[in-house]
């Protein structure tokens, strides 16, 4: 099988070229994904390239985004703290829901509480890492996303984002580099690049570093719609 890649400067323009990738080749695997700036984020894209809001079904891009990253509720917290203990509560009372029962969680909820470790805060952990150490360039350091204690083997569905490391370069720039294991151009590629963009840049502006490349390295990537609706969604 051979490698794939593609790149943007924005979110939007890096998943349109994976689109063209998958609308030409079908489902394609190893897909290397590179975002230029994947803190640069337009409001209209929530409802230009959303699939529910422009009538095809499918996922709505603002939550997809919330999954890795509330940005929403970001706005209106000031202290981190306070952001990971509001979304924790706001997230175990949607959890009650019926509809929401069996599900396995979301990814910001895995970043400040691995599931059997509750007390394991992964992203203020990095925070402060970033804060204290001597500048150390080439530092990595890793996110953990998925547990085999807690999460079964599986064809699709979450969690599909495995693994993600913040690399620390020379002049306090940082790129996160994540892994999918399975990644649905269509309903969720372009809502997890807008998603770590905006992690990264949170990451940043919290330890005083300034972001960097989003590279993704999608496993299997494919189209979770039709051939039509995803060529009219990147359009």
């Amino acid at each position: 099988m051979t490698a794939r890649n593609v790149a943007g400067t924005r979110a939007l323009d890096a998943w349109r070229q994976g689109v063209q990738t998958i609308l030409a080749e079908g489902e394609t695997f190893n897909l290397f994904t590179t975002v230029e700036q994947p803190a640069v984020f337009d409001l209209e894209w929530l409802q230009t390239h959303s699939p529910r809001r422009r009538g095809f079904g499918g996922d709505d891009l603002r939550e997809v985004i919330k999954t890795i990253f509330p940005y929403d509720l970001a706005q209106r917290v000031a202290e981190r703290p306070d952001l990971y203990s509001e979304y924790l509560r706001r997230h175990d009372r949607a959890m009650r829901f019926v509809r929401n029962r069996g599900t396995w969680g979301t990814y910001f909820e895995r970043l400040v509480r691995f599931p059997g470790h509750p007390d394991t805060n992964q992203l203020e952990t990095v925070i402060s890492k970033l804060r204290t150490w001597q500048k150390r360039s080439g530092t990595s350091l890793v996110f953990h996303l998925s547990t085999p204690a807690r999460d079964t083997p599986r064809t699709r569905g979450g969690p599909c984002w495995q693994f993600g490391e913040i690399v620390w370069h020379p002049g306090d720039r940082l790129d996160l580099v994540v892994v999918y294991r399975n990644h649905d151009f269509f309903n969720k590629a372009l809502g997890n690049f807008i998603g770590l963009g905006h992690l990264l840049n949170f990451i940043c502006a919290a330890s005083g570093k300034t972001p960097g490349r989003l590279l993704c390295h999608s496993v299997h990537a494919y189209n979770g719609g039709t051939v039509e609706a995803l060529r009219a969604l990147a359009a």
